[in-house]
């Protein structure tokens, strides 16, 4: 030591006047108070119930009273400081850590508590020990001391100077005590107890050497100093930092707002606006970014050691990095539209390629900030962005979502366009007033030539489907139910599966034995996307026979026209479509901005709701369209999932579909052993009057309920059987059509309700007639077994651990639908399932699901798109 230097002042326990600790954590001490409250005379003091903490950094919550010959129990919690001393022969603390010593983390898997009255004596603070602390095991293999005898209390130096009279009596009542213990008893009660508490501090400091690695000693040592040495500049930077970070978080959440502008503007096709607001997003996360990053930036690495301010340092931190990553993001898109627009004569398809490819460029950003803004806690959020965050998270994820669909879209949509040559399609039109499988009866089609993304070619026969008649070159035999209209079967009535899929693939067959030409796909189009589509264009009018369309009055003036025109007599009764034709081909050449979104929009409801469905020969494109559910597929299912499909065929029941309201029952009752019986009660009512034309006429309908394969028909009945003189005989030459045999798989008939029981497409299908007259309501009753329970005696749909951690051991089974609508149908729905009295539901997933003590019920409701509910109960 250098000579002037003056010696450091160590700091000593008030209670035993040693070196390295202080009262709180002094062995002597503890001795002191233990001895005390093992006296039988004196009443033991009742510790307070654990509270939670408190952890404002200038309030701690005040100490009770202290009762005569006890020293004061605090409700707050002690802080330990470990002092760096210097001294010979210095007593051992158990707070020493020998960070030389590697240790398994032990501690890491013990839950914190707060102080209060435990029964686990190793979590109470020093100064809480009570009676029971001779349970502890001892742990002192690793820690070595000397057994040398605790020296009686001489002097008592308390801070607390309301308590030095009460350690006054104490050191005169101890002295007495132990040597009237030691005469008794044989051994020596303060040597004893020393080892006791030998035993537990070994215990605390074993655990804490394990707990303490270097860097968290590090972490923890720096947090204590700010917090505890110099509170009051720990405390203003504090403030001052949750200010600043309010500020952050406001220029960030703007940063926002000016991005959903810019999205806006994006999306009805104003550039410049979605420029500008781009501009002011970028601006705002800058200034949010170099707060963060310059003034604060030593306060955000303290910040991280800190739970209660890390929590908001990151929110903000991931708020304004997901902020910039969209902003990025759109502005690749942003660039991809604009050089999409730069050339009017561009095609289309390198107008779509050019956006792909700033698409793909843009969607890591997009992912990047969706992981940052799952990171972002609403409630660290000043109070007024809270709820449009959370908005706009939810949006965000279904946009991200989107966008991964798009870039594989927009790769498909090139294919279909003509990117790499000539693409011939066929699009079908079809009506729904005249129900058929795949959405209604195939009057009217056109062949349309693409390439580069334009229409080079289409034609609409003015004839329409009845002029490929008298070209088909291969006769063959339908499917039974149509021998009502023909005796062979023809294009108009090619898409008699439900399954578009295979209706295109019959449809295409069709098309070639009678033209003798092939197509790239089938594109069917149901009535409806007319309708649609003139309530965006506005009215179209037909010079030539002096008519004015609108989305209200199409369809009829349409349909008159084909049927009592004056091209019928000519045998051209869709010439009206054929002239329509290129007015739409116009209109789609020359769309106004504006009127780009609403076209998209009512573009996804039409392939969501199957009233445009797309069948392509192309592999890839026809899986992409499988994917966004635009291919009409009958969906697939598993061996334990109920399934329901109801498929109606108008056979010549002429437009009288419009009038028919359709409403469909279905009820699921499992029984004791794990049966399930379903009913389903289909009720048609013709709205219609005998002096309408088409309209009116008599609703002679063939339906199918489509059921999980193996399901077993128990009974059926309510149905109406046309004439059987009214079926046509096939002639003699006809064949038999191979997909029908490989498609449709007749079991049998079921003998008492006179219902056709097939397999088709993975389903057990059962058909039967139905005819319902104007003005009038049938009802027609289909119950069946499905081939599956909806629980097993020994559990084995359940996974045993599983089973243990959330059901108990208890039993459990479950029920799940899936409906499919029929395209152009337009009916209504109602379901429930009922599970024995003992069984209650504990888990349910679906829309406009409701929960009954014993299963659930889904009121009635429109059936405007596939849909699922799954339901799991518990005995």
């Amino acid at each position: 030591m250098r000579r002037g230097r003056k010696r450091p002042q160590l700091r000593r326990c008030v209670f035993c006047s040693k070196v390295g600790h202080n009262r709180a954590t002094c062995p002597d001490f503890l001795a002191h108070t233990l001895l005390l409250s093992q006296q039988p005379t004196e009443p033991e003091m009742e510790l307070p119930e654990a509270e939670t903490f408190n952890t404002s950094l200038s309030e701690a919550p005040p100490a009770p009273p202290a009762p005569v010959h006890v020293l004061p129990v605090f409700k707050q919690p002690v802080s330990f400081f470990v002092h760096h001393v210097t001294n010979k022969n210095p007593s051992h603390s158990p707070h020493v850590i020998n960070l030389k010593e590697k240790k398994s983390d032990v501690w890491d898997k013990v839950n914190s508590v707060a102080p209060g009255e435990t029964d686990n004596y190793i979590f109470h603070h020093y100064h809480e020990l009570k009676k029971g602390v001779e349970d502890l095991p001892a742990k002192t293999e690793s820690v070595r001391r000397d057994d040398k005898r605790i020296e009686i209390l001489k002097q008592v130096r308390d801070e607390n100077d309301g308590n030095r009279e009460q350690d006054a009596s104490i050191a005169k009542i101890l002295p007495n005590l132990i040597k009237k213990q030691k005469t008794n008893s044989g051994f020596h009660p303060i040597q004893t107890l020393r080892k006791k508490i030998h035993n537990t501090a070994c215990a605390i400091e074993d655990g804490m050497a394990r707990f303490f690695s270097v860097k968290r000693v590090v972490k923890v040592t720096t947090v204590a100093a700010l917090l505890l040495i110099i509170p009051t500049q720990t405390n203003s930077y504090y403030h001052n930092f949750k200010n600043t970070t309010n500020k952050i978080a406001s220029d960030s959440t703007q940063g926002f707002a000016s991005l959903q502008d810019s999205t806006a503007a994006m999306m009805g096709a104003d550039l410049p606006a979605a420029q500008s607001s781009l501009t002011d997003a970028l601006q705002k996360f800058e200034t949010a970014a170099e707060t963060l990053d310059t003034k604060y930036k030593w306060l955000k690495n303290v910040a991280s050691a800190i739970p209660f301010v890390k929590d908001e340092v990151q929110s903000r931190q991931r708020l304004l990095l997901a902020g910039q990553k969209i902003a990025l993001g759109n502005t690749y898109l942003l660039k991809g539209i604009g050089e999409s627009q730069a050339d009017n004569d561009m095609a289309l398809t390198e107008r779509v390629a050019i956006i792909t490819i700033h698409l793909k460029a843009a969607l890591p950003n997009y992912q990047e900030a969706m992981e940052n803004i799952n990171g972002v806690k609403p409630e660290t959020l000043p109070l007024e962005y809270q709820t449009s965050f959370v908005d706009f998270s939810q949006l965000f994820g279904a946009i991200v979502n989107d966008m991964e669909n798009m870039v594989d879209l927009g790769q498909a949509v090139q294919e279909i366009f003509g990117a790499e040559g000539l693409r011939r399609y066929l699009l079908v039109f079809q009506n729904p007033a005249e129900i058929r499988p795949t959405g209604g009866f195939a009057g009217s089609f056109a062949v349309m030539d693409v390439k580069d993304g334009k229409i080079v070619n289409m034609t609409v026969p003015a004839g329409g489907s009845y002029d490929l008649q008298g070209q088909l070159s291969e006769s063959v035999v339908p499917p039974s139910p149509l021998l009502l209209a023909n005796k062979r079967w023809e294009f108009q009535d090619a898409n008699w599966f439900p399954d578009f899929s295979a209706s295109a693939e019959k449809l295409l067959w069709f098309y070639r034995k009678s033209r003798g030409s092939t197509c790239d796909g089938v594109i069917a189009i149901n009535a409806s996307v007319l309708e649609r589509l003139l309530s965006i264009v506005g009215p179209v009018i037909d010079e030539k026979r002096g008519l004015t369309l609108t989305s209200a009055n199409a369809l009829p003036i349409i349909q008159n026209v084909v049927e009592t025109g004056e091209e019928k007599k000519e045998n051209k009764p869709k010439q009206i479509l054929t002239d329509l034709a290129p007015k739409f081909l116009e209109y789609f050449s020359n769309i106004k901005p504006a009127n780009l979104l609403p076209l998209l929009t009512n573009l996804e409801e039409s392939l969501e709701q199957k009233e445009i469905q797309t069948y392509f020969t192309d592999e890839k494109t026809q899986n992409t369209m499988k994917s966004f559910g635009w291919a009409g597929k009958i969906l697939p299912i598993n061996h334990t999932q109920d399934y329901l499909m109801a498929v109606n065929t108008n056979i010549q029941g002429q437009k009288s579909d419009a009038k028919i309201k359709q409403h469909i029952s279905h009820q699921a009752v499992v029984q004791d052993d794990g049966t399930i019986i379903d009913s389903v009660v289909i009720t048609r009512e013709h709205t219609g009057n005998n002096e309408e034309k088409l309209y009116g006429e008599t609703n002679i309908d063939y339906i199918r309920l489509y059921v999980p394969e193996g399901s077993e028909l128990l009974s059926a009945g309510g149905f109406t059987w046309p004439d059987e003189n009214k079926f046509k005989v096939p002639d003699a030459w006809s064949k038999k059509d191979k997909t029908l045999n490989n498609l449709e798989k007749e079991i049998k008939y079921d003998e008492k309700s006179g219902t056709r029981i097939t397999n088709e497409f993975g389903k057990t299908a059962f058909g039967n007639w139905v005819i319902t007259e104007p003005g009038q309501k049938t009802e027609i009753q289909f119950v069946y077994r499905l081939p599956f329970k909806a629980f097993m005696p020994n559990q084995q749909n359940v996974d045993e651990s599983w089973k243990k951690m959330f059901y108990n051991n208890k039993q459990t089974g479950g029920y799940q639908l899936i409906l499919q609508r029929q395209s152009g149908s337009e009916s209504t729905f109602e379901s429930q399932a009922v599970f024995p009295l003992d069984w209650s539901p504990f888990w349910k997933d679906g829309t406009n699901m409701q929960l009954a003590s014993n299963g659930f019920k889904v009121p009635s409701t429109p059936l405007n798109k596939d849909t699922a509910w799954s339901l799991m109960m518990i005995k």
